[in-house]
């Protein structure tokens, strides 16, 4: 036999010789480092859900409250790693919050004992907690009223048409509630923005209100939304008696 030839040979014999137990050390070889490195200390930052619950039906939040906070976790990174699966949820209590200031300070220890699964609780250590770390808000009683509905239209339709009237919303209005200093100063309610952009003849869309910076909840939260466009005239036909 050739050099050559019992090169291929030894080859072969590396590649597919007891080839099921070559596969099952390389699993093993993978589990093991993979053991190995999840075993090692880490610092990682993650973000916590914060939920405001609890809160009377007739008082409303005024203000946007945060939805989630950065906190800086150390531990284990397969202990991380559970953490980042887990979906960690921080309530705030309401349930004896009347009209007025308030003010809650988060702390770690409230993280670790309210946002973490209790077994991670044990083997986890937080580091930092990132703003906000303190809540300030200011509870309102609730107000209802009904606010009339504006379409918000961009873009120009195709070329040779123009609009045909207003835009016709349905329904016209909506109610409206959240707190009562912003409720009262409310006048008209907008739709998210409706592209018209090269669109003629008739033209119906589902669009949700857009509240803006107001802390207020519509109902319902869609409108209908429909728009007509006309041929616009040309100069030589506006020039006709």
């Amino acid at each position: 036999m050739s050099i050559g030839g019992a090169i291929v040979e030894w080859l072969r014999g590396i590649l597919f010789d007891n080839v099921g137990l070559k596969l099952a050390s390389f699993v093993l070889a993978l589990l093991l480092y993979a053991h190995v490195v999840t075993e090692q200390p880490k610092q990682e930052v993650l973000r916590v859900t914060v939920a405001c619950s609890g809160l009377a039906d007739s008082l409303a939040i005024l203000g946007k409250p945060p939805t989630d906070i950065d906190v800086t976790f150390r531990g284990k990174w397969k202990d991380l790693i559970r953490l980042r699966l887990s979906n960690s949820l921080l309530p705030i209590d309401f349930a004896s919050v009347g009209p007025g200031p308030f003010r809650h300070e988060i702390t770690a220890e409230e993280i670790s004992e309210r946002a973490l699964p209790p077994e991670l609780a044990k083997v986890l250590e937080i580091t930092e907690v990132a703003e906000p770390r303190v809540l300030i808000l200011d509870v309102e009683p609730k107000a209802e009223r009904r606010i009339v509905v504006l379409a918000r239209v961009v873009g120009e339709p195709a070329l040779g048409w123009r609009l045909d009237g207003a835009p016709v919303v349905e329904p016209e209005s909506v109610l409206v509630s959240g707190p009562r200093s912003v409720v009262l100063t409310l006048d008209t309610l907008r739709t998210l923005p409706v592209d018209i952009t090269d669109e003629r003849e008739r033209i119906q869309r589902q669009v949700s209100l857009d509240p803006g910076n107001a802390t207020v909840v519509p109902e319902p939260r869609q409108i209908l939304v429909t728009l007509r466009f006309v041929r616009a005239a040309t100069d030589s036909t506006a020039a006709r008696p």
